[in-house]
């Protein structure tokens, strides 16, 4: 058994691929990451069902499969008021690592994770990451640990840069240029933060590696997508060579503290070779129909209404954005009389809502048996490969009522290389398939992980899960894991077996993962 380190340091790569970090290395962009991979055990993993941030990193923060946990998109459907809401921490239905660790006595610092807004109950200190509202409420568990980064670190935002694709190079140099910015700051926030705790566990989020791989990624010049273009590759240099000197302070910290370190990306990424609309396809197959002229009045009142009040709220001192809960008219303009099936939301997944106001029953069952055909049938018609990797009624798959669990009725995971959404413009609405100039890179299936610690087997040999990374620091650390917990403990990456404490399922966790949000 290894030795149990007393620390853990997380760093979250947001969209780490090793698609990027091999070419990155091979360049020298990054030393200090290509040093700590050299000496740890690496390998693939696998993210989520539906491979999108907030159950991505929810799977992380818990140990959970996306079933236990609760949540599925960003987004949920609330059947009782006809409203569709957003995932948020208070939704998880299960505790997190850092809760675990602050139980057993310990203290974490969590800079900029997603879903951690509102924050939990934990020891230490917690900034919730680019989810949250607004600053106050993402620095609402530590509001003096604001003040002083306000003062000291002004450059720290739990916020993202890359909005959109820069139109010039001068323009991706000034992104660049803040992206950088932020990076160092969240390395020095860093520091700031192990200067007033004592921390078991410290969590640092990168989420802005995300946002530079999907509006940049032809720059990173890693596949055949790839181009060089002065300007914009140097942008994409200036960054990844910015996260990489934050992370190698980051180290220093971690060897300060005689800390272990993992390193963990909630998907991997690649070229976004086309957008596929959902609701379109649902509509070609004449399983959805749009509100005639003149019906579409309340929908499009609906959105105007959603707008101002949002803008009414955020003008008031101190004014925030009101509860996002959203009525499903404002989102999709369907006849529901004469509507089967419908997409209210979704990004990298079809997520499909029988209208049950219209079908049930053995109607219902054909209904789902044509939308699973539809989806699994679909291909690319230049390419001829299949535009999801999966898709399954949600009730079959997982032995549940959706509708208790505000998730779809079926699941339509896109295939790497496309993403599928709900949202549309109205100008393309009839298109079933179509480029983003705006959006070259998404989300794909295989991240990555890397475990620096007393007693690890260096190499590339871990073929891992999201939720095997909880079980395992928590195992490194000497600690009880607990039952709820689906993930393992990856003894692989380690000369001897981790010693790995578990307590029994416990049943009222089993029987709360068939709750509702």
């Amino acid at each position: 058994m290894p030795p149990s380190p007393s620390r853990v340091l997380f760093i979250g790569l947001d969209g780490g691929t090793s698609a990027v970090l091999g070419p990155i290395f091979d360049r020298g962009w990054a030393p200090n990451l290509a040093a700590l991979w050299r000496r740890s055990a690496v390998g693939r993993l696998r993210s989520t069902d539906p491979m999108v941030t907030p159950v991505a990193w929810t799977s992380f923060s818990t140990g959970c499969t996306p079933l236990r946990h609760g949540v599925h998109d960003f987004n949920y459907l609330d059947h009782a008021r006809g409203a569709i809401r957003e995932h948020d921490a208070a939704t998880v239905r299960v505790p997190t690592l850092w809760e675990e660790i602050s139980r057993a006595g310990g203290s974490i610092v969590s800079l900029g994770l997603p879903i951690t807004y509102p924050a939990p109950k934990v020891r230490g200190l917690l900034v919730a990451g680019a989810d949250a509202p607004d600053r106050d409420l993402a620095f609402a568990q530590c509001p003096e640990f604001d003040g002083l980064l306000r003062a000291e670190v002004p450059a720290y935002t739990h916020k993202l840069v890359w909005k959109r694709r820069p139109r010039t190079a001068d323009e991706a140099l000034d992104q660049a240029r803040r992206c950088a910015a932020i990076f160092d700051a969240q390395a020095e926030a860093a520091r700031l933060a192990d200067a007033r705790v004592d921390w078991t566990a410290m969590m640092v989020h990168f989420h802005n590696l995300d946002s530079l791989q999907h509006r940049m990624w032809p720059y990173f010049d890693v596949d055949e997508t790839g181009v060089r273009e002065a300007g914009f590759t140097d942008a994409v240099e200036r960054c990844i060579r910015a996260l990489d000197d934050s992370i190698g302070r980051l180290l220093d910290l971690a060897s300060d503290r005689d800390a272990a370190v993992v390193v963990a990306s909630d998907h991997g990424f690649g070229p976004c070779r086309s957008l596929v609309n959902v609701n379109g396809m649902l509509r070609a197959a004449g399983l959805q129909r749009t509100r005639v002229y003149g019906t579409r009045f309340r929908y499009r009142a609906i959105r105007v209404l959603e707008r101002f009040r949002r803008w009414k709220a955020l003008r008031e001192p101190g004014g925030v954005a009101p509860e996002k809960a959203r009525p499903i008219d404002g989102q999709i303009s369907c006849d529901w009389r004469r509507t089967v099936a419908f997409a209210p939301f979704g990004q990298l997944c079809g997520n499909v809502f029988l209208n049950r106001s219209a079908v049930s029953g053995a109607s219902a069952d054909r209904a789902l048996a044509e939308l699973i055909g539809l989806f699994r049938e679909a291909r690319d018609p230049e390419r001829g490969e299949p535009l999801f990797a999966d898709v399954y009624s949600a009730a079959d798959r997982f032995g549940v009522d959706p509708a208790e669990h505000g998730m779809p009725d079926v699941f339509a995971l896109s295939a790497d290389g496309y993403q599928a959404q709900a949202k549309w413009s109205e100008r393309h609405r009839s298109t079933i398939q179509r480029p983003d100039p705006g959006l070259p890179g998404t989300h794909w299936l295989d991240g990555v992980l890397a475990v620096d610690a007393p007693g690890v087997r260096p190499g590339d040999r871990l073929d891992a899960e999201l939720h095997d990374v909880a079980p395992t620091a928590l195992a490194m650390l000497g600690l009880e894991v607990p039952g709820f917990m689906q993930g393992r403990a990856l003894h692989e990456a380690f000369e001897a077996p981790l010693d790995e404490p578990r307590e029994a399922e416990p049943v009222d966790v089993v029987a709360a993962s068939a709750d509702g949000p």
